[in-house]
């Protein structure tokens, strides 16, 4: 849906309204996500991890995850795919300080990252002529102008992250391509070629693009967490025949091989085919995996790929890493928001000022300034 550019930014002195918001604010938020609200708005939440809202700002339209700016109190939001803004947040008072709308023949496709030193934003997007790829560059500096674009490697990207040492991009290509006249239909339904590439920040040179294989092609790569020593989770969504019923989490070893997860037979078919998120622990050590259609949140030991359990909650898309090792933030789109501990078979939900939030797809977890 395209944002009309006067009113919104017209009213972004009225943006921050909801109860215990910003302006008494008196520590940083630890979470992050995008919401709706009973009255059907579109809002970006921040969170303590006992559940105490710290603000919920209303955005354009539907968002879908967060980037945080290092060293500064910026927060950007992405709309859903394929979207035309993003609006750039303050994480103490939630204030909507800019709205950034897509460049001419480009949509944005829903996450973005920032160079170590805070000053580029990289963002997915598509060229919606072509549907290739490209990664967005933003002047963060120069209140994000657009300052240029590299390719992303392939079609229809999604998640992105920098791999250590900051100076490659893992981009997970979902490999489907879309049009803004058609909304999220895939326009290459049965061909989709979607792909893991790693790109250079400073020449946009795609140095690999690895894909699962022939017999995986259907099998969409969409989100990704980067370990320290440059391991490369990816949680995967199946747009080809239902019954089939393939490995929905995989890794990108260092080394650039990719291998995916087994996991029980009643747990995978459970997920239907979908993860929604992907997150690591603390430690890095722990890869949790989400499916709202399958209402489960799965755990893996990342070194070995050995399954590690599953939690129920329903509607579960959000995941960040929680306080501790073995710990994970998850988020509802009708259940609020809860901590999963993977030696704990319970979930602790958090607060009730969380409970008339409907979170979207992802959460983030906040460093402190």
């Amino acid at each position: 849906m395209a944002i009309d550019r006067r009113s919104f930014l017209a009213g972004l002195g009225l943006a921050v309204t909801m109860t215990r918001a910003a302006a008494r604010a008196t520590a940083p938020p630890l979470y992050v996500s995008c919401a709706r609200t009973a009255d059907g708005s579109h809002r970006v939440a921040a969170f303590t991890g006992e559940g105490r809202l710290l603000f919920a700002t209303a955005l354009p339209d539907r968002g879908h995850d967060v980037a945080a700016r290092p060293g500064a109190r910026d927060l950007v939001v992405f709309a859903r795919r394929p979207g035309d803004w993003m609006a750039v947040v303050d994480r103490d008072s939630g204030f909507v300080r800019r709205v950034v709308l897509a460049a001419e023949g480009r949509r944005f496709y829903g996450h973005g990252a920032f160079s170590a030193d805070g000053r580029l934003l990289y963002a997915t997007e598509n060229r919606i002529a072509t549907g290739d790829g490209v990664l967005g560059v933003y002047d963060a500096g120069a209140d994000y102008a657009r300052i240029g674009e590299v390719s992303s490697g392939g079609i229809g990207p999604h998640d992105l992250a920098f791999l250590p040492g900051m100076a490659r991009i893992v981009v997970a290509n979902g490999g489907i391509r879309t049009h803004p006249d058609t909304g999220r239909e895939a326009l290459n339904a049965g061909a989709l070629a979607p792909s893991l590439a790693v790109v250079r920040a400073d020449t946009g040179e795609v140095e690999e693009a690895l894909d699962l294989g022939a017999d995986l092609a259907d099998l969409s790569i969409r989100h990704l967490a980067v370990a320290r020593d440059g391991t490369v989770a990816f949680g995967c969504q199946w747009a080809g025949d239902p019954l089939e019923a393939p490995p929905l989490v995989g890794l990108r070893e260092p080394s650039g091989r990719l291998r995916l997860f087994d996991m029980p037979d009643d747990d995978l078919l459970a997920m239907d085919n979908y993860v929604g998120s992907i997150a690591l622990d603390a430690s890095g050590e722990i890869v949790c995996a989400t499916s709202p259609r399958g209402a489960l949140a799965v755990f893996f030991d990342r070194a070995s790929g050995r399954y590690l359990g599953r939690r129920r909650l329903s509607d579960v898309c959000g995941a960040a890493a929680g306080p501790g090792e073995g710990t994970f933030l998850l988020t509802s789109g009708d259940s609020g928001a809860a901590l999963a501990r993977v030696a704990n078979p319970d979930l602790a939900a958090l607060g009730a000022d969380l409970a008339g939030l409907a979170f979207d797809n992802h959460a983030l977890a906040l460093d402190a300034l």
